[in-house]
């Protein structure tokens, strides 16, 4: 006995066997009845033909299965984004394209938008209008941001991050202009908290791949290796520099007419006073001694921020790469009193330098500049000092720079 037969009621018999039941004619539209004999092979690729027809549509508008979400040239994807913003998929990408004008150079520009802010992808070949005492080199040479190394030109911070495209794509630039470089700019600035070093892999990644992108564009061989996971820890700015060392130096001091603090690194003997190790004075007139932030490792520039509740007081540069160092050619003979050497040249003034050496890596550029309104300027005194001191291990042998008549500023 069946299961089923287990469930029937008592006295209920069984129903007599009988003939199967005729299955129900097909309608004329049924596609059986459409594909039989000759018809069916045809109808097969028409509707092959029709199929295929959609799926190219759907290729070509981006619609679909095939649609394709890639940002800024095609070169973001939702990953590379995610560790930046709280969801991608609502990031919004407004774009020109990158094209390459014989008077400019490359250029081209990305937004990518979303309710709580944006972040700007920007192409650009560096030259006068990117002057290195101008914006650019204010923020995209700032201690905060550390050399990707690996041959590359280029830094990354959290809120910051350039890459030089490759020469050997684009073509060198002329001794008047710098680089073409893709920079990321994520609108914040930040001078005293540490760096989120999660945040700036990311945007690490983000500029590598964006530049692997114009070379794949530009036919050009080869692509950039990713350098975010050996990237060096940025400076904490905590630890002042010691006695004798400004931005740590050695034999550089300030003069004795300048204020600093407890009288670090400006007394008459050269030696300097005490200096704590948190940036922190401990004694004088109470005023907090400067905080110092310096770019890690041997990178292409090396800056020293020297701030104070937050300002920054004092930058000294070291532009130790000769395409860099081109921004810096405007502003060479800028200043009143002319500064020479064997082998550079330069000019001052109270609150600038500038001083560009002919090295055998090629010109290196050393900059000075006060940011702030204070009664006593150190500039004047401190830079020949500082080019003479820095030009030995920026690779220029021994410099003697000479300060000229002064001719206004």
């Amino acid at each position: 006995m069946s299961e089923a037969d287990s469930h029937r009621p008592a006295g209920v018999p069984e129903p007599p066997p009988g003939p199967s039941p005729e299955p129900a004619p097909r309608a004329w539209w049924h596609p059986r009845r459409l594909l039989r004999g000759r018809v069916r092979p045809a109808a097969a690729a028409a509707l092959a033909g029709v199929l295929l027809g959609v799926a190219g549509t759907a290729w070509q508008t981006g619609t679909g299965p095939f649609r394709d979400d890639r940002k800024c040239w095609g070169a973001l994807d939702d990953g590379d984004l995610e560790g930046y913003f709280r969801d991608p998929a609502e990031v919004v990408a407004h774009e020109t394209s990158v094209q390459y004008r014989s008077l400019d150079g490359y250029s081209g520009l990305c937004r990518l938008s979303t309710r709580r802010g944006a972040v700007t992808v920007n192409v650009h070949r560096l030259d006068l209008r990117y002057d290195g005492f101008g914006r650019w080199g204010d923020e995209y040479l700032a201690p905060r941001l550390v050399p990707m190394g690996g041959g590359l030109l280029g830094m990354a911070s959290d809120t910051r991050a350039w890459l030089a495209l490759p020469e050997g794509c684009v073509g060198r630039p002329s001794l008047a202009q710098g680089p073409t470089v893709v920079d990321i700019d994520t609108g914040w600035t930040v001078q005293s908290s540490d760096v989120d070093e999660k945040e700036r892999a990311v945007l690490t990644r983000m500029v590598v791949k964006l530049v692997n992108r114009i070379l794949d564009q530009e036919g050009c061989s080869g692509t950039v290796v990713d350098p975010a996971d050996r990237l060096p820890a940025a400076d904490d700015g905590l630890t002042s520099e010691r006695p004798g060392a400004v931005c740590r130096v050695k034999g550089l001091t300030l003069p004795a007419q300048h204020k600093d603090g407890n009288g670090t690194n400006s007394d008459k003997s050269g030696k300097g006073g005490k200096s704590s190790e948190n940036g922190k004075s401990g004694g004088g007139d109470g005023e907090a001694a400067p905080r110092v932030w310096i770019t890690p490792g041997d990178g292409p520039v090396r800056t020293c921020d020297r701030t104070r509740l937050g300002y920054t007081e004092l930058r000294l540069m070291t532009v130790s790469d000769p395409r860099l160092a081109a921004l810096f050619e405007r502003s060479r003979d800028a200043y009143g009193t002319r500064l020479t050497s064997s082998r550079g040249r330069g000019s001052l003034s109270d609150r600038d330098g500038v001083f560009l050496a002919r090295c055998q890596t090629g010109d290196v550029a050393f900059v000075a500049r006060t940011l702030t309104l204070t009664s006593s300027q150190p500039v004047r005194a401190l830079f020949p000092r500082y080019v003479e001191a820095e030009a030995a291990r920026a690779g220029c042998g021994t410099l003697r720079v000479t300060a000229g008549t002064s001719g206004g500023d």
